[in-house]
């Protein structure tokens, strides 16, 4: 904070404030009104906030405001920096010129492919950037281990090791409900650590209502990021969870959460969170203020909507000084142009002014390089089309199918030829292949999928929730190696092959996930991988597609490293069953 004795100077007016912003209409959130305001600031913190007919409001810095709206600096209480693909100061030039001041990333990607050390690089390549970045120790590494194999596997001991760093503030998503339920003794300990500590427990859980809730939330696990209904959010609400809404395009949420508030008339409870954000969708359609235009859109009056990503989650986050505009709080402040159209004309955080007209004033420079060791993260000898291959003995297979993208399980008979599944003569099926890439076993699996659209090719990526092995979707075992081959060669990504041929390749050589790419330029490459599918057929989000289709928390059954496995019962099934 400012220095003790200036600041309180500069608050009488003894003292010319170092910025001083007027004829502005503040957006209080406070007292949820808009009125004029003259803002000063010391150093970092706000000095003041008085009438526009102030005389003693001078300035060696003035930003005449006339016109346009004063608001608290945007705070994303849940996400994931490497969802964005690109490495912390590439993130935070993205986002500061759309409002977002603050994030509490949960760096649980980086944790599972190179455990400690990944985190330890994403918290220091965090520090000293003009973006405001906190850190929740992830808790779910892998997120069930006996299901599937990562590239680490934390217990309480890494966990409570981490909290020791001044950078943390709580534990991220617990996305192992049913052992937190179940009382199993790995994340069970885990839970145990972040109640000694006395921090903040986040959680993520898909499906539960009732005692099981309950069960939850007596663990002192009280958040969840998953997609509600109205009635939905009324519930965990009554239950004392903080509901985060999320406001990327594939997960959004807004909808449902501006009948709530037409419902009850407030929203104490509710924050607006991104989670997941890929580069392309982060170009067009913004960060966290793409969900407050939206609630504003929707018809939520534009103060409830700024408090859901301000002064809500600043409470939830337990950092006071922040998500208002008020006297002795750090100066993170927007100043917009339009309020109900959420357009952000300048960025201030600590007091400096870092983005203006959309653009960064002066970019942020990495502060920390990537580890040698997330430059080689690919632990795994290029395959042949021949390992693509489900062979087995007898004249038939009775094959368990995914559908609804591993939301729904159906079993199908199919024939052997010379001891090998046929299945391509069917239209509608693709192999699905999960291959451990970290170098502690030899481990792969496939399964069959329904549904996916894809008619010839192959998709595949290092990127895929949260264990990050090699995940490859394929009509033609040749195209799934040419596939595997590509992201071995380049250090990791997503691709799109046919006929022997590379349509697209988004590279992600640091660990396999992250890009030291400006996220225009790797937005460019994304984009060029979702129209390679579409062509191939997959239209409907083919980077949700290999993505998350292995994530062993998410209902209802996922292909991992290990096998198939039934979510609810957190088991592993037989995809294929050889018969006479």
């Amino acid at each position: 904070m400012a220095d003790y004795s200036r600041l309180l100077r500069v608050a009488k007016g003894d003292e010319l404030a170092d910025l001083v912003i007027r004829n502005a209409t503040l957006v209080n959130v406070l007292t949820r009104d808009v009125h004029p305001a003259t803002i000063g600031i010391c150093e970092d913190t706000i000095a003041y906030v008085t009438d526009p007919d102030d005389g003693r409001c001078e300035g060696r810095q003035v930003v005449d405001a006339t016109g346009m709206w004063v608001a608290p600096g945007l705070i994303d209480s849940h996400m994931h920096i490497e969802s964005t693909h690109v490495t912390p100061e590439h993130f935070a030039n993205a986002v500061l010129p759309h409002g977002g001041t603050t994030v509490a990333q949960d760096p649980h990607e980086m944790a599972n492919v190179l455990g400690i050390e990944g985190v330890d690089y994403m918290r220091r390549a965090s520090r000293r950037l003009p973006l405001r970045v906190l850190t929740l120790v992830p808790t779910c590494v892998p997120a069930v281990p006996e299901l599937e194999t990562s590239g680490a596997c934390f217990t309480a001991e890494e966990v409570e090791a981490l909290l020791d760093d001044p950078d943390t503030i709580g534990l991220a998503e617990v996305m192992d409900y049913w052992g937190v339920i179940r009382q199993s003794p790995r994340i069970s300990e885990i839970v145990k650590v972040g109640r000694q500590r006395g921090v903040i427990l986040t959680g993520h859980i898909r499906g539960l209502g009732g005692r099981e809730l309950n069960t939850y939330l007596a663990a002192g696990i009280d958040s969840d990021h998953e997609r509600l209904t109205p009635e939905g959010i009324l519930a965990r609400s009554r239950l004392g969870m903080t509901v985060e809404i999320c406001c990327s395009m594939h997960r959004d949420n807004v909808a449902e959460a501006v009948a709530s508030w037409r419902q009850r008339g407030h929203l104490e409870e509710i924050v607006f969170v991104t989670d997941d954000i890929p580069p392309h969708e982060l170009v067009q359609e913004g960060h966290l203020d793409r969900g407050v235009r939206k609630a504003i859109a929707l018809g939520m009056s534009p103060v409830d909507a700024l408090r859901a990503a301000t002064l809500i989650p600043a409470r939830r986050l337990r950092r006071y000084d922040l998500g208002a505009v008020a006297p002795g709080r750090t100066a993170d402040l927007l100043v917009l142009s339009d309020l109900r159209s959420f357009k952000v004309h300048m960025t201030i955080t600590a007091g400096t002014i870092v983005a203006q007209y959309g653009a960064m004033i002066q970019p942020a420079e990495s502060q920390c390089p990537p580890p040698e060791a997330t430059l080689a993260s690919i632990h795994l000898a290029p395959p042949t089309a021949d390992g693509f291959a489900v062979r087995g003995t007898g004249h038939q297979v009775l094959a368990s199918i995914l559908t609804q993208r591993g939301r729904g399980l159906e079993s199908r008979l199919l024939p052997l030829s010379g001891g090998m599944l046929s299945w391509e003569q069917d239209p509608d099926l693709a192999l699905a292949t999960v291959w451990h890439r970290h170098g502690h076993n030899d481990n792969r699996n496939a399964v069959l999928i329904s549904g996916t659209g894809l008619r010839s090719g192959a998709l595949a990526t290092t990127y895929a929730h949260d264990c990050h092995n090699l995940v490859i979707v394929g009509r033609s075992a040749s195209d799934m190696a040419l596939a595997a081959r590509t992201l071995i060669e380049v250090g990791g990504g997503y691709v799109a092959v046919s006929d022997g041929h590379v349509l697209a390749l988004a590279a992600l050589p640091v660990a396999g996930i992250l890009a030291q790419r400006p996220v225009p330029e790797l937005a460019q490459d994304f984009q060029a991988f979702i129209e390679a599918a579409a062509g191939l057929g997959v239209t409907e989000n083919p980077i949700g597609l290999v993505t998350s289709l292995p994530l062993p928390v998410v209902p209802s059954f996922r292909p991992t490293d290990v096998g198939l496995v039934d979510v609810e019962r957190q088991t592993i099934i037989p995809a294929f069953e050889f018969t006479n």
